[in-house]
């Protein structure tokens, strides 16, 4: 008998992964908050290592409450994978501190549109 899991643990496993996360960061982070780093990571990389996404954009995209979300980009930029320059009234402006993170991504990115094709 296999017990079916709950739909916002899936979005959370499936986030964490997605926002590949470097491994020294990775642990920091629970499955809810590396959840809620994909939308960043996402804004991220299209918008050249900027995100200013509201952080209840960045909490309901991820499936997680807005305190798992401000707990999440709170944690990326005490380990320097982010610097949130300002907030405002939920706004964040956030800059990328880790090339690596973002190459990572690029790569993330691309397998999956390998895949795709």
């Amino acid at each position: 008998m296999t017990k079916e899991v709950p739909a916002h643990i899936q979005r959370h496993r499936i986030g964490r992964a997605s926002a590949a996360l470097p491994e020294e960061a990775a642990v920091k982070f629970t499955d809810a908050q590396a959840a809620a780093m994909r939308p960043v990571s996402i804004e991220m990389l299209n918008k050249r290592g900027v995100c200013g996404l509201h952080l209840k954009v960045i909490a309901d995209a991820a499936g997680v409450s807005v305190g798992t979300a401000r707990d999440a980009l709170n944690i990326a930029d005490t380990i320097g994978l982010i610097a949130i320059q300002r907030q405002l009234r939920g706004f964040y402006d956030m800059r990328s501190r880790s090339p690596e993170w973002l190459v990572a991504l690029r790569e993330l990115q691309e397998r999956t549109e390998h895949r795709r094709s």
